[in-house]
């Protein structure tokens, strides 16, 4: 996405991740199951601990399959949605985006439950 555009949100939506991954770039992590709903991620654990799904084109993935080394710095952090509310979209990635809300909230939403304008 070469510009950014705004979308309303048609479903709300909750994340289920309270706590979610983050790794920097070049940072090892170890790799998990793919995702079946969402083609393109892949469950990680960075060398923190933490867990959560990422997208797999964003990593180096050894020739083993279970671990991969970050290409970018990346959050899995969802933003929680209400119906109606305008969102910025900054970036796709497999079915989702990253977004700003208008109190400066970033996060990833699914698609689905967004509408361009």
């Amino acid at each position: 996405m070469d510009a950014t555009v705004n979308v309303r949100v048609i479903e709300a939506y909750t994340t289920p991740y309270s706590n979610p991954v983050e790794f920097e770039v070049g940072e090892q992590v170890s790799l998990g199951q793919r995702d079946d709903e969402y083609p393109g991620w892949i469950w990680v654990t960075a060398s923190g601990g933490k867990e959560g799904w990422a997208p797999e084109v964003l990593l180096d993935i050894d020739a083993s399959g279970s671990r991969a080394t970050a290409l970018e710095t990346y959050s899995a952090r969802e933003l929680n949605t209400q119906e109606e509310e305008i969102l910025t979209v900054y970036r796709e990635l497999n079915e989702w985006y990253w977004v700003c809300n208008a109190d400066g909230q970033m996060g990833w939403v699914p698609i689905k439950t967004v509408t361009r304008l």
